[in-house]
């Protein structure tokens, strides 16, 4: 019993110096607990992207100025000079009609011209006679010889015969019109090439009666660009600017590529198909290239600005256009928001959140947490 009270201070004042320890011992675990443990991760910079986007679409090949040509007059055709497929010189002589009815209408016009400038003769010689009676009739009415009747009736006829004149005159201007109009539908029984070009369709043959204005030639002109027209949609058309630069292929041509400019744009929807009207001209080639040529055409827009590209992998989750990455910052991953332009291939195109400075996460996202410590991997 003796040793036993002996050993009690001893036995005490160790269990209270194990509990102490026990005690100190679970606040460390617990504080152990709330850390997140370092992850070893691979990363990947981020880069400038330098991006293009690209727009499809097919076409028909024609030349820039294509026109309808015609006889101004209506008549039977006499004779048609050219056949489809011809090139013509600027000036030459395509088709005429018969025009024996239209010179007899010219030579009517003339004569009428001829008949009003005799009549402006005569009107003249009639005003020199009203203006010598006026003048005698007022002597006489002055020497009290003629009465005022007289007098009165000589003034009536000069003021009638100056009338007369003025008539004459603006017949002779109205004749001179009509002569006028009549040389130029006389001119314009005849077709002559606009300019340097290629008869592309005949679309009537001699001894056919031709109306006023019914196209005769489909002409095209060689003294402009040959151009491929495509319709784009609206998700298209927002991209595409005057003076960006296109490929072109034709079936006629296998394998080779031809160089395009956009030239113009349509301001408004086509109302029919809700399509915009884009033409393009082609380069120049030693390349036989005819009208009616099919063409698929790639249109490359305008460089995007300011996007960064990375890795696919790197992407945490996203909801359409936007997802989440883990930036390393000072040894922890850092969840951040970004804002996707576009999936390209196995990379991701980013518009904001990003910058040439970043390093993104690309292995092991799916088991970080935000601001985890993190080791970047050396391999």
């Amino acid at each position: 019993m003796t040793f036993h009270r002996k050993l009690l201070p001893l036995v005490i004042a160790f269990a209270t110096l194990l509990a102490a320890c026990n005690q100190q011992g679970g606040t460390n675990n617990d504080e152990n607990k709330g850390e997140l443990p370092v992850r070893i991760v691979e990363t990947a910079a981020v880069v400038p992207a330098n991006y293009r986007e690209t727009v499809f679409a097919t076409g028909k090949l024609s030349l820039e100025e294509e026109a309808k040509l015609s006889f101004k007059t209506g008549g039977v055709i006499k004779q048609i000079y050219v056949a489809e497929g011809q090139s013509v010189r600027q000036g030459q002589l395509l088709a005429e009609l018969d025009l024996a009815e239209i010179s007899a209408q010219t030579q009517q016009a003339r004569l009428g011209q001829q008949q009003a400038e005799i009549n402006v003769e005569n009107a003249k010689l009639a005003l020199k006679l009203a203006e010598r009676d006026f003048k005698n009739a007022k002597g006489l009415y002055r020497d009290s010889v003629a009465t005022l009747e007289q007098l009165q009736n000589a003034e009536v006829q000069l003021d009638n015969a100056r009338n007369q004149l003025q008539a004459a005159q603006k017949g002779v201007a109205m004749s001179g019109e009509q002569v006028g109009v009549a040389d130029f539908n006389l001119k314009y029984s005849r077709i002559n090439a606009p300019s340097n070009g290629i008869i592309l369709k005949k679309l009537a043959e001699a001894n056919e009666l031709a109306g006023p204005g019914t196209p005769i030639f489909l002409f095209g002109s060689k003294d402009k660009a040959k151009v491929v027209r495509v319709n784009i949609t609206d998700k298209d058309i927002i991209h595409v600017q005057l003076g960006n630069d296109a490929e072109l292929h034709f079936d006629a041509y296998p394998g080779e590529s031809f160089k395009g400019t956009v030239r113009e744009m349509a301001s408004m929807a086509d109302p029919y198909t809700n399509t915009f009207e884009v033409e393009i001209e082609v380069a120049p080639t030693d390349k036989t290239l005819l009208s009616g040529f099919i063409s698929s055409v790639q249109i490359y827009t305008s460089l995007t600005p300011n996007l960064m590209k990375i890795p696919i992998d790197a992407l945490l989750g996203a909801d359409k256009m936007k997802g989440e990455v883990f930036v390393v910052d000072n040894g922890k991953a850092v969840k951040t928001p970004v804002n996707i332009f576009k999936i390209q291939g196995e990379s991701l195109l980013i518009q904001r959140g990003l910058d040439s400075a970043d390093r993104v996460v690309t292995s092991g996202v799916g088991y970080l947490e935000d601001q985890q410590p993190v080791m970047i991997s050396q391999r």
